[in-house]
């Protein structure tokens, strides 16, 4: 595991990049935002991801928008162009994959409306691995039936319905599903600059996801 990172922005259309700072090939993986934009907490998560060997972005789905305010995060997520944030997703596994730090494997992962992205572009794209954290199904539900990689499902309890939907759906169609529903943890639960942090719930994921990824990229 690599003790040092490197970091900076990068233009995609703009991003956030991290990567191991000793010399070789890794795997990719592109971190989706959740619905406060490209902050400190996703950059934070992207150098996480680093420090164990990824080459990770996260592209900016919101051009530069950042808050921390509920409901203008609702409003840049409700007039987010799904379509164009897969094409940001992406923009984000193509610059990785064309480096010379890429091994040529291809991990995605969503937090909240990241989570939804994320399982939108392994409905489009063949990737080698698709994680949700606490995101919606694609509309139609038809769209599942494109996808290829193996997938990881992480919710918190409040939306344990949701988590069951989406396994069933993957499930009735041939799909590789591993689901996680937290007992006690809601909502953005991995989120540790917000109020629903649940720090055991995260560890846990933390260290299910790091499997996921070693697994499959």
């Amino acid at each position: 595991m690599p003790d040092t990172i490197v970091s900076h922005d990068v233009d995609l259309v703009k991003g956030y990049m991290a990567r191991p700072m000793e010399a070789g090939n890794y795997p990719g993986l592109v971190i989706i935002q959740e619905w406060w934009g490209l902050d400190e907490h996703i950059r934070d998560v992207t150098r996480r991801f680093a420090r164990e060997g990824y080459v990770a972005i996260a592209p900016d789905l919101f051009h530069g928008e950042v808050t921390a305010d509920p409901q203008e995060a609702g409003k840049l997520a409700g007039s987010l162009d799904r379509a164009r944030a897969v094409r940001d997703t992406q923009a984000a596994m193509n610059y990785i994959q064309d480096s010379e730090f890429s091994n040529g494997k291809m991990g995605v992962i969503g937090y909240c409306l990241g989570g939804g992205v994320s399982l939108l572009t392994a409905c489009n794209d063949s990737i080698d691995a698709g994680i949700v954290y606490y995101g919606g199904l694609p509309n139609p539900l038809d769209l599942l039936d494109n996808i290829e990689a193996p997938i990881l499902a992480v919710y918190g309890e409040d939306e344990g319905e949701r988590a069951n939907e989406l396994e069933t759906e993957l499930n009735n169609r041939g799909k590789s599903v591993e689901k996680h529903i937290y007992p006690g943890a809601g909502h953005g639960f991995f989120n540790d600059s917000g109020g629903n942090h649940n720090g055991e719930a995260a560890a846990d994921a933390w260290e299910k996801t790091l499997a996921f990824l070693k697994a499959n990229v």
